[in-house]
């Protein structure tokens, strides 16, 4: 049986491979949103789609516009006294708009982060569905019963050839009181042929089952 698991360093270097890396500089993720969404934010007055900039009152006070028509400025919907809206008006302006102009880079850096990190998420959820595609399978992380705990460990990196600096083929499990999943070994002892049948279905095999100790080895390839 091959072994083909998600893994997050798999997934990891899948999202790498496409630009999509976590904790990368400011630049990087900027260039990634703007890419993904066909849009270009700039400091230079461009025939914008889409504008966001202050403007000063007749009597000097300071407001910010944000309009994609700045010709037809609506003083209700697109003129703010405060700043501290305008990182969420270029949030939703970035996907409806292919040139934005906005000079105001604090702006523009809230946006942005925010816009990767939403990727980020959902980029991983692509990866995993085209992982899923391409046949490899989710690792059991807490198994519910014994049959799920046996293809838990029929997972462990003991028995990936893949992992060659800890490739192994067996695995001891001491489960004396105290072990976590006392429970499941337990019923395979008590019905160990019936589970041995399992344990061969995700290529390995109870070689030893006694009260505080299992073994298990993997199964050898038949081609």
């Amino acid at each position: 049986m091959k072994n083909k698991y998600i893994t997050d360093e798999l997934i990891a270097q899948r999202m790498e491979s496409k630009g999509w890396i976590e904790g990368c500089d400011d630049e990087h993720a900027r260039n990634q949103v703007l890419a993904h969404y066909d849009c270009e934010v700039t400091d230079q007055w461009q025939n914008p789609d889409f504008s966001i900039y202050e403007e000063s009152t007749s009597d000097g006070y300071s407001v910010w516009i944000a309009s994609a028509d700045t010709n037809r400025i609506n003083i209700n919907e697109d003129v703010y006294y405060y700043d501290g809206d305008l990182p969420d008006v270029l949030y939703e302006a970035i996907p409806d708009y292919n040139r934005i102009y906005c000079d105001c880079e604090d702006i523009i850096e809230d946006a942005i982060t925010r816009h990767y990190e939403d990727l980020l998420c959902r980029m991983e959820d692509e990866i995993i569905d085209e992982l899923l595609d391409e046949g490899y399978n989710h690792k059991v992380i807490n198994p519910i019963n014994s049959l799920q705990w046996l293809e838990m460990i029929s997972q462990d990196d003991q028995f990936i050839k893949d992992s060659k600096e800890i490739y192994d083929g067996v695995v001891n499990i001491d489960t004396t009181e105290g072990y976590k999943y006392g429970k499941f070994a337990l019923e395979v002892r008590q019905d160990l042929s019936r589970y041995q049948i399992v344990a061969n279905h995700y290529g390995i095999k109870i070689t030893r089952c006694v009260a505080g100790e299992t073994i298990f080895v993997k199964l050898k390839d038949e081609n």
